[in-house]
């Protein structure tokens, strides 16, 4: 079952997008699909990542000030 999503950006972006996807030869919808799935992923890892790194030091610690150790 597909449902429709409906979300604002610039018209500037809307344009290189459409640009992007007609140039690589990409379904506008397959691919957006595809981004935001991945964006998500990344953002729960770094959830898990960020508890992990919780744990282990006893406090909030973000990755950043972790990594520069």
């Amino acid at each position: 079952m597909q449902t429709t999503l409906s979300i604002k950006v610039g018209a500037r972006f809307a344009k290189e997008f459409e640009t992007f996807c007609e140039a690589h030869g990409l379904q506008v919808g397959r691919f957006t699909e595809k981004a935001l799935r991945e964006i998500m992923e990344d953002y729960h890892l770094g959830q898990k990542a960020q508890a992990i790194l919780s744990r282990s030091e006893g406090k909030t610690i973000s990755h950043g000030a972790f990594l520069r150790r």
